[in-house]
């Protein structure tokens, strides 16, 4: 039996996914990865699912739809986030196997008699051979309350993974030649070592540095108030890549507060100076969301100033879209579809300019680049790098001396 997955939305997604791919691997199944799924000709599909937006739910909704109609004979079976939000809607859709989530899946598969296709020892090739990068999930749940976010509703309170658990996995991974391991979760910042110690994501971040030999070391988005000087020291080791990413939102002090995010704007600048005071060629990228209720004009274009100030190297534009049973869905002042279009446009367009100049500010320089495919690699900071090299560079780490032909946006 052969079985392929379909994986939407962020990282955490990405590292359950690859977590349930291997447990199922383990049991004797052919699994398909992500990269080697084309035509998905499996007998069964897993789809992760993600509802960060109301276009993230139209998007999974659109991918089993096409899944099916590409292989009608597909067996599909739905977890995540979006399936967390409205299950009854993915168990009434005739495309859909069962719904559930991923103990279910996996306990329902492993109950269908099947010679295993396998064997575990030819797991770790299997597995090493699909990315470049291995993705670490440490926490899960967000106790924040935002108020456009329904994620923290899907997901739950905050749950922090066992350091030894994190640290083996790392260890494994490294092991079986994986060049770069990404740490994620849904609040990552949140995490602490769950044995009554006093260790933090700093602290779990400079064990890892000093106690195991990784090529490279890469964290998901982190929320800007848990920027400290403790965590930007760290950003010093040439193992940690310089790229974080700090979701702004809004450059509107207003605007946040309606948000309840736990910042302001002097506070975020704060945190991206301290970034730079240790790596000053860090990339640092952001989401921003526009149209949210109540945003003015004037709210629109702080957030435009604030920016052009801060220089990010690439902004994440999402028009605000109501998410049920969350405050900001039945707030007054909604924003007209129009408007949020055309700021998401405005913005759109900033980020490219701004990515471009920043691009530029790194030409001269040289970086270990880390190929992800034959020819194309990314930079510590985030840049793509296109070379034309006689051999594939696939998972090798080259140093690289960034020009502009090299760096085409």
């Amino acid at each position: 039996m052969k079985i392929a997955f379909k994986t939407l939305g962020c990282r955490a997604n990405r590292a359950e996914s690859d977590r349930l791919l291997e447990r199922l691997m383990k049991a004797g199944f052919l699994c398909e990865t992500e990269n080697s799924t084309k035509n998905f000709d499996a007998e069964i599909v897993i789809v992760n699912t993600c509802s960060v937006t109301n276009d993230a739910d139209k998007k999974s909704r659109q991918a089993i739809r096409a899944i099916k109609n590409a292989n009608p004979k597909a067996k599909i079976y739905v977890f995540g986030c979006s399936v967390r939000a409205d299950k009854k809607f993915y168990e009434n859709m005739e495309e859909v196997e069962f719904a559930g989530e991923i103990d279910e899946i996996n306990s329902k598969l492993k109950g269908q008699k099947s010679k295993p296709q396998l064997k575990a020892q030819n797991l770790n090739a299997e597995v090493a051979l699909s990315r470049t990068r291995a993705v670490i999930k440490i926490q899960d749940g967000c106790n924040n309350s935002c108020s456009y976010c329904a994620i923290r509703l899907v997901r739950g309170r905050e749950k922090s993974y066992p350091m030894k658990e994190i640290l083996n996995q790392i260890k494994e991974k490294v092991a079986l030649g994986f060049k770069e391991i990404v740490l994620t979760g849904i609040n990552i910042t949140s995490w602490r070592s769950g044995d009554g110690g006093n260790f933090d994501f700093a602290d779990l971040i400079g064990v890892i540095l000093n106690k195991i030999n990784v090529p490279r070391l890469r964290i998901s988005s982190m929320e800007p108030e848990s920027v400290n000087e403790k965590f930007a020291k760290l950003l010093k080791d040439k193992k940690f890549c310089a790229h974080i990413h700090l979701p702004l939102q809004s450059g509107s002090d207003k605007i946040l507060k309606i948000m309840r995010r736990k910042y302001d704007t002097k506070k975020f600048e704060k945190a991206c100076r301290m970034i730079r005071k240790f790596a000053p060629d860090a990339g640092i990228t952001t989401d921003v969301i526009v149209g949210f209720p109540g945003e003015s004009e004037k709210d629109f274009k702080e957030t435009v100033k604030l920016c052009k100030k801060i220089g990010f190297s690439k902004i994440h534009v999402f028009p605000y879209s109501k998410r049920k049973n969350t405050p900001a869905s039945i707030m007054p002042n909604q924003i007209d579809e129009r408007v949020k279009k055309s700021r998401a446009k405005t913005l759109r367009n900033l980020s490219e300019q701004l990515s471009k100049k920043f691009i530029k500010s790194q030409l001269g320089k040289t970086y270990d680049v880390l190929f992800e495919e034959k020819s194309v690699g990314w930079t510590p900071n985030y840049i793509k790098v296109h070379t034309s090299p006689d051999k594939s560079l696939v998972n090798s780490i080259k140093p690289i001396k960034l020009t502009e032909k090299l760096t085409k946006f």
